[in-house]
């Protein structure tokens, strides 16, 4: 059965029938959806934009804003669209999710504390590597932390 984690690292949100579906005993792969990146929900209409499991074959992309990538998922999925229109559902095929997020970019999750090779190496030759600079600023810090515990004592004699 296919689920949104098998599209890749993006940050899966749940829909507000998430709750009643997990209940229910429902298929909650259904009750997932994937960020639009930027789409912000409204007071009002609290949905933004994003992709869901449509069928087990296929995704759906509710856009109600990013007009900008209207015209190039048209042209991709050959389906006309009326850019007038406030809002737009596309289906799709799941094999064509990698075109799509070329255009469309979606929530990604966070890092997963790992760092890669490629990284250590960049930040090993950055000015900020365990040098001097790094060296310094630690000897101030221990310089100002205090070592000792403060207790009542220590405010003995200071007036109001």
């Amino acid at each position: 059965m296919f689920k949104l984690k098998d599209l890749g690292r993006y940050k899966i949100d749940r829909t507000e029938d998430y709750e009643w579906a997990k209940s229910s005993g429902e298929d909650l792969s259904y009750y997932e959806m994937l960020r639009v990146k930027g789409s912000k929900t409204e007071k009002c209409f609290n949905v933004p934009s994003n992709l869901y499991k449509y069928s087990n074959d296929e995704l759906a992309l509710y856009l109600k804003d990013h007009k900008n990538y209207w015209r190039p998922l048209s042209k991709l999925l050959n389906q006309a669209l009326d850019i007038n229109d406030e809002e737009i559902t596309l289906k799709f095929p799941v094999n064509k999710f990698s075109d799509v997020s070329k255009i469309v970019k979606f929530v990604m999750k966070k890092g997963s504390g790992e760092l890669s090779d490629n990284f250590i190496q960049a930040r090993e030759k950055s000015y900020f590597k365990h040098g001097a600079k790094i060296k310094h600023i630690n000897k101030k810090i221990k310089g100002n932390a205090s070592n000792s515990i403060i207790t009542l004592e220590d405010f003995k004699g200071v007036e109001k």
